[in-house]
């Protein structure tokens, strides 16, 4: 082969491999840009999440601090000055007036238990020490007292503890979805179930009311509150309704690595 012919094809080669050199360089780097970018990404996502829970978790402080202070003006300043008027009405002995006196002493009774079942409600500490079920157990047999509901609660026996914070988040939870229930479901009977499913605590509450298209409700803030919630505590919540069909709600816990 003729040296000129030899030089320009060895001239081809070269330029073909220091392009393809090129090629893969500009590949390697468009994929580190690709990585960091997805990293950073990534990384904002995460930090956004960890700011919208820090945020969340500041303002349910705020609300935990504001229910702990009515708790104890309940229990301080109202328990007493009707437990005052109750001792007032049992030194009287007006004549004629026992019967009534009777009839308010009652209600002044009837008043402080719920005041205090009020209280109690309203109060982490008691919930810390007390666990979750007890108040739930209360807010239900409340219901029931009213003469309005039927209730029903089975709690399966040894039940995970959840850590100290997670109890009242739970707490709030529940007694959010049976208020919600008292409001507008028009229901007559409600079914609460809490039981141990492999790592995780499944609580169900299901009513016989009216229920709602969850696909349009879940655009609520009601619901979006009580997902906010679930995401603290680490649990999958669902809603399961339909109008006229009543509504069955789920809240899941994984109860593995708690505080």
């Amino acid at each position: 082969m003729p040296k000129e012919k030899l030089d320009f094809v060895l001239s081809v080669i070269f330029a073909s491999f220091f392009i393809l050199l090129l090629m893969i360089a500009a590949f390697m780097l468009f994929r580190i840009y690709v990585k960091r970018k997805n990293k950073l990404l990534l990384e904002k996502e995460r930090m956004s999440i960890q700011y919208e829970q820090t945020l969340l978790q500041s303002k349910l402080e705020i609300q935990e601090q504001t229910f702990q202070y009515i708790s104890q003006e309940l229990h301080d300043n109202i328990g007493q000055v009707l437990s005052l008027v109750s001792l007032n009405l049992n030194t009287m002995n007006a004549p004629g007036e026992i019967t009534r006196i009777t009839h308010m002493d009652e209600l002044l009774g009837r008043a402080l238990i719920d005041l205090r079942n009020l209280s109690h409600s309203l109060d982490a500490d008691h919930i810390r020490d007390n666990g979750w079920h007890t108040p739930v157990r209360k807010l239900l047999q409340q219901l029931q007292d009213t003469g309005k509901y039927s209730t029903q609660v089975k709690l399966e026996d040894d039940l995970p503890a959840l850590g100290e914070e997670r109890p009242i988040i739970l707490f709030r939870m529940i007694q959010e979805v049976i208020n919600n229930i008292n409001k507008h479901a028009s229901a007559d009977t409600i079914i609460f179930v809490a039981q141990k499913k492999n790592d995780r605590l499944e609580i169900t509450i299901q009513d016989n009311g009216k229920g709602f298209d969850s696909r349009v409700a879940s655009e609520g803030a009601g619901l979006r509150n009580l997902q906010n919630r679930a995401k603290l505590i680490d649990a999958n919540l669902s809603f399961d309704s339909k109008p006229g069909k009543g509504t069955v709600v789920t809240i899941s816990i994984k109860t593995e690595n708690i505080d």
